[in-house]
């Protein structure tokens, strides 16, 4: 009889702040938090940011079409240019809504998630780059949500 060992128990999956933290608490650190973007996540210039995305940079919807994974750069659609405030307030959207995984009951998520407002299909994650309130942010393919994530979106 062949002896079988037990599968290697996986770590639980990371419970949403949405579950954790109570609304209070989100909206607290919500309070500051801003978009302030990246050059390497736009191929045009924006908030005073010069565009210099990474080698092999592509838009969310070619990598779409082209079935990739994970590429390398993903650049933010353009119409994000000229919407500052719009991008600031869904990452404060975000941080409410309790779309991270909480690091402490006091500290900003490091990086949160969030749905394109004009388009649901988009989900974008934004990293805390400029501490203490500051984020950049790109979207992500259908892969990388539906695989990567440590939760399911809402």
């Amino acid at each position: 009889m062949a002896k079988f060992e037990k599968p290697r128990p996986r770590p639980p999956k990371a419970q949403p702040a949405f579950l954790a933290l109570p609304v209070g608490t989100r909206e607290t650190l919500a309070e500051g938090a801003r978009y302030l973007g990246s050059p390497h996540h736009t191929d045009v210039p924006k908030f005073g940011l010069s565009a210099h995305p990474r080698p092999g940079f592509t838009t969310i919807e070619d990598a779409e079409q082209q079935a990739l994974k994970n590429p390398s750069c993903l650049v933010c659609p353009r119409k994000w240019v000229r919407r500052l405030n719009d991008a600031t307030n869904l990452v404060q959207k975000a941080i409410k809504d309790g779309t991270f995984v909480s690091e402490g009951e006091n500290q900003k998520p490091s990086r949160l998630w969030a749905r394109d407002p004009d388009d649901r299909n988009i989900v974008y994650e934004a990293q805390l780059a400029y501490p203490p309130d500051g984020y950049k942010a790109y979207p992500l393919t259908t892969y990388q949500v539906e695989f990567n994530l440590p939760f399911v979106m809402p």
